[in-house]
């Protein structure tokens, strides 16, 4: 009691009054007021764009459009986030189906209106995403891509939901089918018919899985969703089931194995007769003292559907690859073997191909590596009305090659050489047979957080048999970003090429160059020149969706002006943070088709429109018509980038099967380009 007693009274301010005080500066540790947390933020963008084409059979056509878009987005503590989304666009000028790069519309004028919430938490460890207006059909998590098969997604109008933990994904759906379609800004116009689904899939332990969805198609009546030999389909159900042990093949000892099984009932007009098909597809895989090996058997009958779907079917077949990577060598070997038609059923053509591919590359040391891509198909086809027709033949030959490394510690150096033999680059000209040698130079060294610039210069020489006559012709290309300052940058990729070649998806100068600055205030401006750039759509033949790519001599040029707003305190940036990071970024990039699959984008290479881009499995985006996206708000740290495979158009799939991983500098942006390849080096 004596020491209490002899301790020295506290201090007292003597001056101030501490009840004139804020509460902030009395307590510290004051909860902030409730109003301003959770990040408000808004943007409104206006683009024109104006476009020329003589590629549609009706001479020279242009046309001029307007978009408008309009994004909310609200963060909450305790239901997740909210955004919105509106999109306008009106076309003036020449009207055609399949019109130019400004997009494929049949509607003068359309628009399309989405939200969503993301995130909301049901319990604390069970959460709910839900869409409400234009969106697409969702397929749950146990049915996602194989290598030989894609249940895809289709537009809607309607609702979604998707509920999730870490061992279920519950996703339900209902809506008006339709496209989006045109440009700048995609509209909906509606089809016909209205689509369900209904999907689920369980986690029973770390390695065991199962999953079923059920998609209802009602009142189809379009021609491009149905089998040619077909007038009407009323309804079509469709039943997909899966059951998988194990997930990734990463290290050695690691299996996996899916059979997936997928009924559809579609009644038809034609005959009174009604339609039933049905597939399976078995898949297996392990890494076996660092080889990994992935092996598959499937069979479908015809108009196998999914939905309003028409799958990839009327063929069986089987497939083998195999892969290692080593701290030198990575390489990869397979073959396939594929029969269209098995039964030789009346009225189309069976065939059978067979397929070697591989890919080595080989790093000799931290400047230099080599490396080589080749694919051989032999397909054998006979027309099945003829009886005992006689068998005809094509053969397909790609090899690439490529050797990189630096001089005197200047930036890289790259020298590529590519074989064709018939190979069918574009829809709309004959198959490219040819040789080309390429020397591309990066002008650019040193290391940039930010503003990082590139200047790429590519010199080739051609020679094209293609057609009857040879033709030896120069090649040339260019890849460049360059930062005025921190608020205005140039960029772009352009190629020149003979105009009558065939070895190359464009001839002539094609490419685009685009420009962004920032304005203050929030707001920024900018444009792009595209030119000739090959199209590309996706389209049914003989009941397979394919990915197309068509030459065009089209030229387009838009401007857009853009402004971002926000008030309140955010929770959080998009992306999953470190615990050491603070502050927040953007990522901007590029999907490209990567066709030699050396990792990097030539001037050549196009970009992939319409991809939807994962930021860490949670938030997406869609690339424009050049393939770009943009995550306008990150977290600073790593993060890792993904593509949602059902968008990315067959043949192509996904190069880096977990993803591309990105470092988000405070206040800075990354750049980065995600390359696609052929499923199976095809």
């Amino acid at each position: 009691m004596k020491l209490i007693e002899g301790k020295p009274r506290a201090y007292e301010d003597k001056v101030m009054d501490p009840s004139t005080l804020p509460p902030q500066a009395m307590d510290d540790d004051a909860p902030p007021d409730a109003s301003t947390l959770g990040l408000r933020s808004y943007a409104i963008e206006g683009r024109y764009g104006f476009s020329q084409s003589d590629n549609t059979g009706y001479g020279q056509r242009s046309a001029n459009e307007w978009g408008m878009r309009a994004e909310y987005r609200l963060e909450t503590l305790n239901y997740g986030e909210f955004t919105v989304q509106a999109d306008a666009r009106a076309r003036n000028g020449d009207n055609y189906l399949n019109f130019g790069p400004l997009g494929q519309a049949s509607q003068r004028s359309s628009g399309r209106i989405t939200l969503r919430n993301l995130g909301f938490p049901i319990t604390p460890h069970t959460f709910a995403d839900t869409t409400v207006g234009d969106m697409y059909s969702e397929v749950t998590d146990a049915l996602r891509r194989h290598y030989r098969l894609t249940l895809g997604s289709s537009t809607v109008r309607g609702i979604g939901t998707r509920v999730f933990d870490r061992n279920f994904d519950l996703s339900a759906g209902l809506g008006e089918r339709g496209d989006l379609t045109g440009s700048p800004f995609s509209g909906y116009e509606r089809t016909s018919g209205t689509l369900a689904w209904l999907g689920y899939s369980h986690r029973f332990n770390d390695k065991l899985f199962a999953g079923l969805q059920i998609n209802q198609a009602s009142g189809i009546d379009d021609q491009r969703s149905l089998p040619y030999w077909y007038n009407r389909a009323e309804n079509a159900t469709s039943v997909a089931a899966a059951l998988g042990y194990g997930y990734g093949l990463f290290a050695d000892g690691d299996q996996r194995a899916r059979l997936t099984l997928v009924q559809s009932h579609t009644p038809a007009t034609m005959a009174g007769r009604n339609s039933n098909a049905h597939g399976f597809f078995l898949e297996a895989g392990a890494n076996l003292a660092g080889y990994r090996h992935e092996a598959g058997v499937y069979n479908t009958q015809p108009n196998l559907r999914f939905g309003d779907n028409l799958l990839a079917s009327d063929n069986r077949g089987v497939y083998w690859r195999v892969d290692r990577s080593t701290s030198r060598l990575s390489w990869g070997s397979g073959l396939d073997y594929e029969q269209y038609n098995p039964s030789r059923a009346p009225g189309r053509y069976s065939s059978r191909q067979t397929g070697v591919h591989g890919n080595a590359q080989y790093r000799i040391d931290r400047h230099s590596s080599l490396g080589i891509s080749a694919n051989l198909t032999q397909l054998r086809y006979q027309a099945a009305t003829q009886a005992g027709g006689n068998d005809a033949g094509m053969r397909t030959v790609y090899a690439s090659s490529f050797y990189q490394t630096r001089f005197n510690d200047w930036a890289p150096t790259r020298f590529r050489a590519t074989l064709r033999r018939n190979q069918a680059l574009v829809v709309n000209d004959v198959a490219a047979t040819g040789e080309q040698i390429e020397w591309e130079q990066d002008w650019i060294t040193g290391k940039y957080e930010t503003m990082r610039p590139e200047f790429t210069t590519t010199l080739g020489w051609a020679r094209d048999r293609s057609s009857t006559d040879t033709q030896t012709y120069p090649t040339a290309g260019v890849v460049l970003r360059h930062w005025f300052n921190a608020d205005w940058n140039i960029g772009g990729n352009l190629n020149y090429t003979s105009r009558s070649g065939n070895l190359a998806t464009s001839r002539g100068v094609s490419g685009s160059v685009n420009t962004e600055a920032q304005l203050g205030n929030g707001w920024r401006a900018g444009a792009s020149l595209l030119l000739n750039q090959a199209t590309i759509h996706t389209t049914t033949v003989g009941g397979l969706p394919t990915a197309q790519v068509s030459r065009s001599n089209d030229k387009s040029f838009y401007v857009y002006l853009r402004w971002d707003g926000s008030s309140g305190t955010a929770l959080h940036s998009a992306g999953l943070r470190n615990p050491d990071s603070a502050g927040g970024g953007s990522i901007s990039g590029t999907v490209f088709f990567d066709e030699n699959r050396d990792g990097e984008q030539q001037a050549s290479e196009n970009g992939v429109p319409n991809v939807e881009v994962f930021l860490d499995g949670r938030y997406r985006v869609t690339t424009d018509s050049a393939g770009r996206f943009e995550f306008p708000m990150v977290a600073t740290g790593g993060h890792r980038l993904t593509l949602k495979l059902e968008s990315v158009p067959l043949p192509w799939g996904a190069a880096l099967d977990q993803g591309l991983g990105v470092e988000v500098p405070l206040r800075g942006q990354a750049t980065t380009r995600i390359p696609v390849v052929r499923v199976g080096g095809e």
